[in-house]
């Protein structure tokens, strides 16, 4: 079970956190990063012995986490119009304080 939740985790975890928090990111940056997540996990598991032993879902998410930010930057990152609405939903959580 806890490699199913390795595999969703580092898949998923940091696109899902970087489209929230990080407005440069795109949609070749989020697949990168679930690709790289789902394929380290993967690899990971089948190694053993020394620093192979730490639960896949750290290099993983760590690894994934890198992809989306490289892959991100290297492809122009986010269009203006999704820049435009990050901001402006931005700006509507400040008025909110």
């Amino acid at each position: 079970m806890s490699y199913a939740w390795a595999g969703f985790g580092a898949a998923f975890g940091p696109a899902l956190l970087l489209s929230l928090f990080w407005k440069d990111m795109n949609r070749n940056g989020a697949l990168a990063g679930i690709l790289t997540g789902g394929i380290t996990v993967v690899v990971w598991k089948q190694l053993s012995g020394g620093l192979f032993d730490i639960y896949e879902i750290v290099p993983g998410f760590i690894l994934a986490g890198v992809a989306v930010v490289a892959v991100s930057k290297l492809t122009g990152g986010a269009s203006a119009d999704v820049k435009a609405q990050f901001d402006s939903y931005e700006t509507k959580l400040e008025t909110l304080d």
